[in-house]
Parts: structure tokens; sequence; C-alpha cells
């Protein structure tokens, strides 16, 4: 869920909810994350990082392989990313054994 008016969530937000996120987290043990779009990547990641640079290769959080792809809004609004997306989530497809 978004913060009022769709704005970025604010660092003391973002700390405040990182305890309830890896309780989460440790309770669905999860085999793989798929960030959506360039503010959760870079936010899990702690980096600046464009989202086109960081997709396509996994990292990790919380100990849990972690793959940034492109949200699904920007791809409405940019569709010849479509295929990069699906292959980011064809490497989720393999990782997971499906």
């Amino acid at each position: 869920r978004r913060p009022p008016k769709n704005r970025n969530p604010l660092p003391q937000e973002i700390n405040l909810c990182q305890p309830f996120l890896l309780k989460q987290i440790d309770i669905i043990k999860p085999q793989v994350i798929i960030a959506l779009g360039g503010y959760a990547a870079q936010t899990l990641l702690q980096t600046k990082t464009a989202i086109s640079k960081l997709r396509g290769h996994w990292y990790s959080y919380a100990n849990i392989p972690t793959m940034p792809t492109f949200h699904p809004a920007y791809l409405l609004r940019s569709p010849s990313q479509k295929r990069n997306a699906w292959n980011d989530l064809q490497m989720v497809m393999r990782k997971i054994g499906i």
C-alpha cells in the first residue's frame, strides 16, 4: 500500500515497516522475492541503481534470492519492456523449478 497521495515512503516510514516485512518473510519463507519497480528494488537492495540496470540479475534480501523487475504500471506505459520483464520472470520460474 502506498502512502497518501501516492508519494514514496519516507525513510522513517520504511524503517518502521521493515520489521513487519522481515517477520512476514520469516513466516512465509518464500523461495524468491520479486521486487516490482525501481523504488521497491532500490529500497530492498539499499542502492540508487536504476531498475533498468538492476533487472535481470539476482540479488539477496534477507538471505532470499531477489529478482528486481519492472512494475506492472510501468509495463502498461512502456509495453516494449514487457519482453525484459518476461525474461526476468522466466529466471524466477527456473529458480523455483517451474
